[in-house]
């Protein structure tokens, strides 16, 4: 009985389908659910925004929307 926790990963075969299943992390290798080929684990990239003070994109914003409400004001 396997102790590893289940992850989401994504798995790619030799016929370019993607699928995702949830595998224990040291599970490299599964059976494409499409043609039945072997599938390799692959590296996707993550969606991260981050909110909240502190963060160049929020502050930035902050920036800009302060210096035209004070040029707006003048």
């Amino acid at each position: 009985m396997s102790t590893m926790a289940k992850m989401l990963f994504d798995f790619t075969c030799s016929n370019e389908h993607t699928t995702e299943q949830f595998v224990d992390s040291d599970t490299r290798e599964i059976l494409c659910t499409v043609c039945g080929h072997q599938s390799q684990r692959v590296i996707s990239p993550i969606s991260t925004i981050f909110k909240g003070h502190g963060w160049p994109d929020k502050d930035d914003r902050w920036s800009r929307d302060h210096e035209k409400a004070a040029v707006n004001n003048n």
